[in-house]
């Protein structure tokens, strides 16, 4: 198992964020994600918290994918999107964190 293979994958899946956030294949982005945890589920054994984490993360990324709405050039639209997608990647940012113990320890 390796802590830093993990990461590796986990940080793979930053580019899927800025995909979401173009409003593109939303389905497919999210399931992607999911397919990439457990990508990373197998290289480490994670701690009840990064499970934890992770099933936030998840279920952010579908809140994301059901409520997406096309902005359409409204910024009201817009910023209610990117408020979803930072939410998003504030809980990628906490798996990342708590995958970085694994590295340093």
């Amino acid at each position: 198992m390796s802590a830093a293979a993990a990461l590796n994958i986990l940080d793979s899946t930053f580019d899927l964020f800025k995909q979401m956030g173009s409003g593109i294949a939303l389905n497919l982005q999210w399931l992607e994600i999911c397919r990439r945890l457990q990508l990373v589920r197998a290289e480490v054994a994670w701690s009840a918290d990064a499970a934890f984490v992770a099933t936030k993360l998840r279920a952010h990324a579908s809140y994301y994918v059901m409520n997406y709405q096309p902005d359409h050039g409204s910024e009201h639209i817009r910023s209610v999107n990117a408020a979803m997608l930072d939410n998003v990647v504030e809980h990628y940012s906490i798996l990342r964190a708590h995958l970085e113990q694994h590295v340093t320890a």
